[in-house]
């Protein structure tokens, strides 16, 4: 027993020193992800995940990732190429800490972990990344007063070439020539109807677990608007696991937006859910052990409760979802007031609450030229970042506005804590009910068919009003200004920000 604690220790010593590239500075590679790490201990190959990102303080941080669990990892730098970093592994009552150091060419990470079990050499590549199209997609389509439904699934071969079916109640349509580029997904749609065959072209943009977009065809033009299925389990959750006898171990489940999954290193081929319950099998093996895992739990929000099973027992899991990269809440938030709710009690929000990352909410507010004497409206405010930061970096008043509850109290809960009751107001309120015309600058984050919907409300504003949305453009206006930022680790892909002046500039359809 003694002798394959102390296995298991070095195991895990090799397996967390695999998972630590770090950052690149100006000039350098990028290195924040998660990179693939591997090894050999024994003859036999060892995986890893080595998880980098930079924390608020934009300090490089680190963790590793095996079958074993997670460790975090010290002192983790990049300088003039070379990573360095500190592993601490613990296993039951031992501790071992290990010395890594590494340099990244190529796209590739290696380096030597040194310790008092030994040196190890090792070699990292960056994880694939699953296509942000892939997946099913519950898609609503509408032409005039027409609508229908149907289930658009987009799928990826190991080389990463897309392939499409459509279904709805008229049968299966062939999708050909799918390309995903940034966040865009283009593809044609074939359809044959009692021996006529029809083609459509679909071109549209995929934020997160919403697809939106438009399919041409020569019987005219038709929007479609689609959500992702199990879009509220996919992404990174953090698991704590705990055994009969009280002590913890952390695992990461990732979950890709196809549904398959990493169960720490351990490929998951799919999740499946039944209503709020999740649940999975897979197997672990090395060498000749192999174990079957099972997998099952509570999905409540960005929490589940659940068990895990092997053949050593079963044992209690708790996780929470981490947020979406790059996509970190502000520590600061400002103290407000609330109208009492001025909605109508059944009515519900029209978009799934995705949160900007903050470098975006800072470039939407920079290219509005945001001052200290405008008023900015923030229509489907979320958390309050983007009006909370208005009055931190500019001194501006500004009011955000939401109609789902849950929202309004995190918003004013950021205000208070952020210090900007006094330029910052949070309503309750249906955003195609207001009057914008006191905003002199007006930001965005909905739908492209919503943002044509508020058209009328902008139209009546004062002329040189900014008008500025992350993502979404509005169709028939011509913008001023269209810019993309890099994703920056962000899976969903690239942001695009898009800004208008008023009066609006209406775009003239060609004859």
């Amino acid at each position: 027993m003694a002798q394959r604690t102390a296995t298991m220790a070095i195991l895990g010593i090799v397996i967390g020193t695999m998972v630590c590239p770090v950052f690149g500075q100006q000039g350098q590679p990028r290195i924040t992800g998660d990179w693939m790490m591997t090894s050999e201990f024994n003859g036999q190959k060892m995986t890893s995940i080595l998880s980098l990102n930079r924390g608020e303080d934009n300090q490089l941080k680190g963790r590793w990732i095996n079958f074993m669990g997670v460790s975090e990892l010290k002192d983790v730098r990049f300088e003039n190429g070379k990573l360095t970093f500190v592993q601490v592994f613990r296993f039951g009552d031992q501790e071992n800490t290990s010395n890594f150091e590494g340099t990244i060419a190529e796209n590739t990470l290696t380096g030597t972990l040194k310790g008092e079990r030994g040196e190890f050499a090792m070699t990292g590549k960056r994880a694939p990344r699953t296509p942000p199209a892939v997946g099913v997609w519950e898609m609503k389509v509408k032409m005039a007063e027409r609508e229908y439904t149907g289930t658009l699934t987009i799928k990826a071969s190991a080389e990463g070439k897309l392939t499409g079916e459509w279904r709805s109640e008229r049968g299966a349509s062939e999708i050909r020539d799918v390309v995903a580029e940034r966040n865009k997904l283009t593809f044609t749609r074939k359809m044959t109807i009692q021996d006529q065959v029809r083609e459509s072209s679909f071109e549209g943009t995929i934020k997160g677990n919403t697809l939106t977009g438009t399919l041409k065809s020569e019987r005219g033009e038709s929007t479609a608007e689609g959500t992702r299925v199990g879009g509220t389990v996919i992404g990174t959750w953090d698991l704590t696991i705990t055994a009969e006898s009280g002590n913890p171990r952390m695992q990461v489940l990732k979950v890709n937006p196809d549904l398959s999954a990493l169960y720490g290193t351990i490929p998951v081929e799919k999740v499946t859910l039944n209503g709020e319950n999740l649940s999975f099998q897979t197997e672990w093996s090395f060498g000749d052990q192999k174990s079957e895992i099972s997998f099952t739990a509570k999905v409540a929000g960005d929490k589940l409760t659940g068990e895990v099973a092997t053949p050593r027992g079963t044992r209690k899991v708790e996780g929470k979802k981490q947020p979406m990269p790059q996509m970190r809440r502000r520590g600061n938030n400002p103290q407000a007031q609330a109208d009492k709710p001025a909605v109508d009690p059944d009515r519900r929000p029209d978009v799934v609450y995705v949160p900007t990352p903050q470098e975006v909410v800072d470039k939407m507010l920079e290219l509005a030229k945001v001052g200290k004497d405008d008023l900015v409206y923030d229509l489907g405010c979320g958390d309050g970042r983007i009006v909370v930061t208005a009055a931190q970096k500019y001194g501006c008043k500004a009011i955000g506005f939401d109609i789902a509850t849950e929202r309004v109290k995190e918003s004013m809960e950021n205000v208070a804590k952020a210090g900007v009751g006094d330029k910052v107001r949070i309503e309750q309120r249906d955003i195609f009910t207001l009057d914008l015309s006191p905003a002199s600058v007006i930001t965005l984050y909905l739908l492209p068919s919503l943002n044509v919907k508020l058209i009328p409300q902008l139209e009546r504003l004062k002329p040189g009003c900014r008008i500025v949305s992350h993502d979404f453009d509005m169709k028939g206006v011509k913008p001023d200004q269209v810019i993309t930022m890099d994703a920056n680790g962000d899976p969903y892909g690239d942001h695009t920000i898009y800004l208008w002046t008023t009066p609006l500039k209406k775009e003239v359809e060609e004859k």
